[in-house]
């Protein structure tokens, strides 16, 4: 028994970071809007002036992450 100790708890480890990756929420479309509707004046390029730019730059302001 003393041989599978080692199996077990690296087979428990991986189980706990999978269900800790599970556990990170994502941002809901109404959170993606208001975040967009507060911060889209503070994006420097056009092209990056989307919701979810504007999430993974702002989105801790928002207070939702």
């Amino acid at each position: 028994m003393k041989t599978f100790a080692p199996i077990i708890v690296v087979l428990a480890g991986l189980i706990s970071a999978q269900s800790a990756s599970a556990a990170i929420k994502e941002p809901t479309d109404a959170e993606l809007r208001d975040c967009f509707r507060a911060h889209a004046q503070l994006m420097e390029k056009p092209g990056l002036r989307n919701w979810v730019t504007c999430w993974r730059a702002h989105g801790y302001l928002m207070g939702h992450t």
